[in-house]
């Protein structure tokens, strides 16, 4: 079987690649490789489906923006019943004495690009955040709209439902091995015994992207890391909570009646992010 693009991977990067082929126009033939279709140890369902602008990298705050945009017209994208649970509280990255020229650079950055965040010191935050305690806080970056969190696995959902009608073929399968003549793949393998020509592959696996590239002989320095989250009840609720980063680099965020922690690894350059 020949096909013009094969995508592994078939969680939100995947499908969303073959969708915007599409939607661009292309016509050629695409097939979306995925080993796990319930996605029960998918990077897009397992993780915390959060969206933020406070990056250190122009790209990276426009690749937001582009998925903000997507949220905003969600029903006319993909019919009025489409609803991915948006909450948009925001994010609140604080920063100690060390970690505020970083914040401040950063806030540069964000503001050149159009996000609305504001770098306001302690008292100013205590005075926006009464439950806020200030101790060992400098000052912190807060962004006012588009940032929040929803439901990756509704997001994804709509996305699968939408390539139905696009003349996708979905694989169910295992990629065990890329062919290359020089510079140039040509068809991967699969663990049914298959094997897939193709013009182009996409590789779109996630943190396993690295495990990909290796089958072609390219070295990619991509991994994947074990991260814990934990929920956890607390006596006082606090509606106007949003996701808080603080400068130990542990988030919490409210979820429902309960939140959520965790660790958090800064992009590279962002410091207390």
């Amino acid at each position: 079987m020949r096909y013009d693009v094969v995508i592994i991977g078939g969680a939100i990067v995947g499908s969303s690649i073959a969708y915007y082929l599409r939607e661009e126009g292309f016509s050629g033939s695409i097939a979306l490789v995925e080993r796990d279709p319930q996605f029960a140890h998918a990077a897009t369902t397992l993780s915390c489906a959060s969206i933020r602008q406070q990056f250190s990298i122009p790209e990276n705050i426009r690749l937001s923006q582009f998925t903000l945009k997507l949220f905003r017209r969600l029903t006319e994208e993909f019919g009025a019943d489409a609803d991915i649970g948006f909450r948009e509280g925001g994010y609140l990255i604080l920063a100690g004495e060390n970690g505020l020229p970083i914040l401040r650079a950063n806030h540069q950055t964000q503001l050149a690009e159009g996000a609305d965040i504001v770098l306001e010191d302690a008292e100013a935050l205590v005075r926006r955040f009464a439950w806020l305690s200030a101790e060992g806080i400098t000052a912190g970056a807060y962004g006012r709209s588009g940032e929040g969190w929803f439901d990756a696995h509704a997001m994804l959902m709509l996305f699968r439902k939408a390539l139905r009608d696009k003349k996708i073929d979905f694989i169910t399968a295992d990629v065990t091995g890329i062919e290359r003549q020089g510079d140039r793949v040509t068809g991967v393998s699969l663990d049914n015994g298959e094997r897939l020509d193709a013009g182009i592959v996409v590789n779109a696996a996630g943190p396993n992207a690295g495990k990909v590239s290796a089958m072609a002989g390219l070295v990619l320095p991509v991994e994947p890391r074990k991260r814990n989250v934990f929920i956890f009840e607390a006596r006082e609720k606090y509606d106007d909570m949003p996701l808080l980063v603080d400068p130990s680099g542990i988030y919490v965020r409210p979820e429902g009646s309960v939140y959520i922690t965790g660790g958090a690894e800064p992009e590279e350059g962002d410091g207390p992010a």
